[in-house]
Formats: structure tokens, sequence, C-alpha cells
């Protein structure tokens, strides 16, 4: 076994519950340190960057939250975290910063709001992301939250506490593929299937996406289609296949892509059906839009129509996905002037408030925080999403955050009428944490070497990745690009490549 799986076999993860209390009253220097790893079970992330603190790492199911909820997380923040955090792209939140002497407190407030940071890293299924704007949408071809939920209430716990490696899971009938089912381990996709004369609504379903190390892989079809109510059994029954039979001597082998390659999609199929405890019927027909359709509508951003009549949801660009407590105070005020006491998270580092009366519209769009969050960003910061960096993130080569922000002001300022939705997406290194290879134009950190010996930031700039229809990676067509060899290429790029606002919106 390796190291982890010795690590596992020695004390069962979800034990460590018992040891985080009594750290918490012996302190920081009482953890040993080859127990950080297990401390990831209940979302408490060691940081080289940041000795004697941790990060924190929520489980916010298709990014669902209330504002008392909102609340709590802004107010560990604040009292616990320096007031600053990030959003992800799992629509999930994770904080900085933390004290195992305050892990008590801080997991009672958690209880309390309904909240869980269980199983959020490590060899675990990660947050189950779907739709932002299940629900709500117009054009929605069904409403996954239920399954979504579900899967996720399904799997938390001693059964699935000890896979091979991490997995990923999105459930989504949105059509415009905004969970991104093609990086996750398990996608399910909206899809129809003809039953004699009745068309059934569901889910057809993608496996084995896995977009960091160097094999990314794209999800592929399991040719199978699912009813909503069986979706959380199915994706019970992949998980099952993969903890018992996944790679568990080769960590960098052991992603369930891997287990696919190996048996072939055949094999795994069977398997799959014979742990399900019945044959599924062969996949029906997509109902996702191509992904050249409505990029203004694919984001989410921006004031959107609901199909519950006089009501809107909003969304709101966060630059980054970086955030402080504050804001999140900010929203939830927001949210119950303006809404209905709930917020949405999205998988581009976003935020959305639905239910937003027509009448309120006016006076949501004049806040202030909207003047930092705008529904209205430019195209060039509006397609941008990046990983966290090395300020928090011991494997970034640099800081992926504040250069991609800069990068984007200064490409604001060669393209003052900002007309072009610019999909950069930034990974600071090949954990593919940015999802760099699944963009249009990827960037993956990297240290260059001047001519004169000099060590500075760079890049390697990829080209014409896309998920959904005829998904491909980028390739990589520049390697180890200066900050200012990758400003220019994405400059010469802007000119041709990218969807007019104005056309788009007609």
């Amino acid at each position: 076994m390796n190291n982890i799986e010795v690590l596992k076999a020695h004390k069962r993860p979800l034990d460590i519950i018992e040891d985080i209390y009594r750290w918490a009253e012996e302190g920081f220097e009482a953890i040993p340190p080859e127990q950080y790893d297990l401390l990831k079970w209940y979302g408490l992330f060691h940081r080289k960057q940041t000795p004697g603190y941790f990060m924190l790492r929520m489980r916010i199911s298709n990014g669902l939250l209330d504002t008392y909820q909102l609340r709590t997380l802004a107010g560990i923040s604040r009292d616990f975290g320096r007031g600053v955090g990030d959003f992800t792209t799992r629509q999930n939140i994770q904080l900085r910063w933390i004290e195992i002497t305050q892990v008590p407190e801080l997991f009672q407030r958690l209880h309390e709001a309904g909240l869980t940071c269980q199983q959020t890293g490590m060899d675990n299924f990660r947050n189950v992301t779907g739709c932002p704007v299940a629900g709500m949408s117009r054009d929605e071809f069904l409403d996954a939250r239920q399954q979504a939920v579900a899967t996720a209430l399904s799997l938390l716990g001693r059964e699935f506490e000890n896979l091979p490696r991490k997995f990923n899971i999105s459930i989504s009938g949105c059509r415009y593929d905004c969970a991104h089912a093609q990086s996750n381990d398990i996608g399910l996709i909206p899809a129809m299937r003809r039953v004699g004369k009745h068309l059934i609504k569901g889910f057809n379903v993608l496996v084995g996406g896995a977009l960091g190390g160097t094999t990314p892989h794209l999800a592929e079809p399991l040719d199978v289609f699912v009813r909503p109510e069986e979706a959380t059994a199915l994706c019970r029954a992949i998980l099952t296949v993969f903890r018992d039979h996944g790679n568990r001597e080769n960590r960098k082998e052991a992603r369930l892509k891997w287990l696919i390659w190996d048996w072939g999609m055949d094999r795994f199929r069977a398997e799959v059906m014979k742990v399900y405890g019945a044959a599924l019927p062969p996949a029906g027909e997509s109902q996702l839009y191509p992904h050249h359709a409505a990029p203004l509508e694919r984001d989410h951003l921006g004031v959107h129509p609901q199909k519950q009549r006089g009501l809107n949801y909003v969304g709101l660009l966060v630059p980054v996905g970086r955030f402080t407590a504050q804001q999140l105070f900010d929203l939830a005020d927001l949210a119950d002037r303006y809404g209905s006491g709930e917020v949405r998270l999205t998988n581009d580092q976003n935020v959305i408030i639905p239910n937003v009366p027509d009448a309120h519209l006016s006076d949501l769009l004049a806040e202030p925080l909207l003047q930092e969050w705008s529904p209205t960003p430019s195209g060039i910061l509006r397609g941008l999403v990046t990983c966290t960096g090395k300020d928090y993130c011991h494997f970034a080569l640099n800081d992926t955050k504040g250069i991609s922000l800069a990068i984007a002001r200064e490409l604001e300022k060669r393209f003052p009428e900002a007309d072009r939705i610019v999909r950069i997406n930034v990974s600071g290194c090949i954990h593919a944490c940015g999802r760099h290879r699944a963009s249009e134009l990827g960037l993956q950190a990297q240290r260059v070497r001047l001519p004169d010996g000099t060590i500075v930031d760079g890049f390697d700039i990829f080209k014409g990745g896309q998920l959904g229809e005829e998904p491909r990676l980028g390739e990589l067509v520049h390697k180890r690009a200066t900050l200012e060899e990758t400003v220019a290429y994405l400059s010469a790029e802007i000119g041709t490549k990218y969807h007019p606002l104005a056309e788009a919106a007609d």
C-alpha cells in the first residue's frame, strides 16, 4: 500500500475527531505532523505558508445557502479566520487562518446552522455540484437540487470514508452544462428517453473525468439513462465499485479514470449494474445546448427573469473568487432585504441572489456591494477563473489570484470597449484546480528563467479547451511564457476568437 493507505489502515479516518478535540485542548504543537492529512477528513487543511493554522473547507451541496448559514460562515471568518476566504470552482467556501484551539466552538456553530465540513478533503467524495439557478431558470430541463443534496447526504459517513482517491460528482438539469459534467468522476446531464408513447426526463451518465496531473481526461459516456429517483442509487453503485476496486498502491493512478482504463467501459458498466442490482436502459437524447449557444447565459451572471412570474435572479461577479467577512455579511443583508433569504454559489466562483421582485431590482442594483461585485462586468473579467494561489496553497507556483487580476486589468485597458467574453482559466500547478485545460484559454503557473539567470513568474499557455459538445482539452501553445509574453499572447487572441457581447445578447 502507498503511505496514505498505511495511514488509513492504522486509524479509521473519521475516528480522528476524538484527537481533534484533544489537540484543541493541548494546542497545535501536540499534533503529530504525520497526522495532518487525517484532519482533512473534517475539512482542516494545514498549509506550509501558514504554519500553525488551517484552511477550513465547507460542504455546500449544489451551492445552496440560506442567509443564517451565510452569516454563520461570515462570523467564523471574522472571529477566527482574519476575515478572508474564497469561493471555489466547486460551489464551495474555504476559510483561512483557523487555529486548532478554535475548532470545537467552530464546529458547534456549523452544527447549529445545519452546515458541515466533514469529508471535504483527501480520499472522499467532494462537494456535489449542480446548477446554481436550479428551480428558477426558464431554460432548465429539470430541477436536480433534490438529487444533488440527497446524493451528498447518502454518501456522507463511514460507508465511503475510505476511497482510493478523491471523487467529484456533478448532477444538473441545466441545459448550459454550468456544472461542468465532463470534469467530474461522475457527471449527470439532462436527457430525455422515449418509453412507448411517453417521454421520460432524466439523466445521461458520464464517468472518469479528472483534469489534474499529467494525464487529464474528460468524462466519457457510461451509456446508461437514469430517472431522477434512480440517480442517488446509481452514484452509490459507481462509488462502491471505485471503493472496492480502485488502485490503492499507486496514488498517481488511483482516480476512477484509471480503473476504467484498466477494465474497459463494458466491464466497468457491468460491474456497476451488478452492484446497482438492475439493468438500466441505454443513454437517452442529451438535452444540453450546443457549447457555443447563449454565452451570456452560461455563467448565470446578470439579471435574469425567473420562471416564477415577477421574480428575478441576479448573478454577481466576485473577482477571482476572494471575499472578506464583511462582504459576506453585506451579501446576506441584501438577500434578506431584496430576495428570499437565500443565496446560491456558482461553479465559477461567483454568487447569485434569487427571488428578487421586479419592483426591487433598481434598488438592489444601486447597492454598494454591487459596485464591487458587478452583475455586468467586462467580458474579460467575466470569464476569469483562478485557483487559490501560493499565498495559501503550497502546490501553487505563483500568486494566481493577484497576477490573474492584474493581467485582466491590463487587458481591460487594452480593450476598453470590453465587448467580448474571454474565458481564461488559471491554475497554480499541475493539479488544475482552476480547470485550465477545459478553457478556451488556460494558464498553468510556471517559474521562468530569464537569459540573465533570474527566475520570474510565468505561465504555460493552453488553447482550445471546451466542455459539452465535441469536448477537448486545451493544447499547450506557449511554454514558460513570462508575464509580459502572457499578456501579449492573450491580447493577440482576444481580437477574433470570442463572442461579442452585443451579438450574444441579440
